[in-house]
C-alpha cells in the first residue's frame, strides 16, 4: 500500500507569507515612493540634475530602488565624494544625501582636493585657497600638504606654490611690501626656513632683493 506524503501546515504557511511580503514589496502599490529629495546639492540646477540621473520616479516600488547603482551613476560626477541613499518604507520618501568633494587648492586652473582629484565644484566661490602648479596631481598634492602644514601667519602671505619634483618647491609671497619667489627645495625644516627669510629680509641691503633660495637654509641665496 502506498504511503501518502502529507505536507506540513507550517511550511504552507511560511511560503504563503513569503509570497504575500514579494507580492507586497515588488508588486503592490503600497510601499512605492512617493518623493525624491536630494541634500547636499550646492545649487538647485545640480539638485534637478542629481533627481534626474538617479532615474527614480514617484509610483515605482521601493523594493526596486537599488542604491548601489544610483551610487554609481551619480558618483560619475567628479565633485561628488559619495552619496548615501535611503528608504522611507513608511513614507515612501527616497533621500539622496550628497558629499562633495572640498577644494584644497587651485591647481593648473581647477580645484583639486587632499586625494588628489581634479575637479570642479558647481557654485564654487573661490575663497582663500593656495594656487599649485605641477606636472601632476601627485605633486600638487604634496605641494598643498607643504602649504598647510605652514605656519598661519605665513602662509596667509603666500600667493601660489610650485612643483618641478618632490625636492624642488617654490612659491610667490607678498612680505614686508614686496612680491617675493621663494625657491624652497624639499619639504623639510620649514621653521628654519622661514627663520632664514624674515632674517634676511630684516637686512638694509636685501631691501631690494626679490628672489631668495632657502633650499640649503644654511647657505640661503637672494637675488
Amino acid at each position: 500500500m502506498r504511503k501518502i506524503t502529507t505536507v506540513p501546515i507550517a511550511g504552507i504557511l511560511v511560503a504563503a507569507i513569503f509570497a504575500s511580503l514579494v507580492y507586497l514589496f515588488a508588486w503592490s502599490s503600497i510601499f512605492s515612493v512617493s518623493t525624491v529629495t536630494v541634500t547636499g546639492a550646492p545649487t538647485p540646477e545640480i539638485e534637478k540634475t542629481i533627481t534626474q540621473m538617479a532615474g527614480v520616479l514617484p509610483g515605482e516600488k521601493l523594493a526596486r530602488v537599488e542604491p548601489r547603482a544610483i551610487s554609481h551613476r551619480i558618483t560619475q560626477l567628479k565633485w561628488i565624494k559619495k552619496v548615501d541613499i535611503s528608504r522611507n518604507w513608511v513614507s515612501g520618501r527616497v533621500n539622496l544625501a550628497i558629499t562633495p568633494r572640498t577644494p584644497s587648492a587651485y591647481f593648473n586652473g581647477t580645484t583639486i582636493d587632499a586625494s588628489g582629484t581634479i575637479f570642479t565644484l558647481p557654485g564654487f566661490a573661490g575663497g582663500e585657497l593656495p594656487r599649485v602648479s605641477a606636472p601632476t596631481p601627485k605633486l600638487g598634492v604634496a605641494a598643498i600638504d607643504l602649504f598647510q602644514n605652514l605656519p598661519g601667519d605665513f602662509r596667509s602671505h603666500i600667493n601660489s606654490l610650485s612643483a618641478q619634483n618632490d625636492a624642488n618647491f617654490a612659491m610667490h609671497i607678498s612680505l614686508g611690501g614686496r612680491d617675493l619667489k621663494v625657491l624652497w627645495g624639499k619639504n623639510e625644516k620649514s621653521s628654519l626656513k622661514i627663520q632664514v627669510i624674515q632674517a634676511l629680509l630684516a637686512l638694509e641691503e636685501n631691501k631690494n632683493i626679490r628672489r631668495i633660495d632657502v633650499s640649503a637654509p644654511h647657505a640661503p641665496i637672494v637675488k
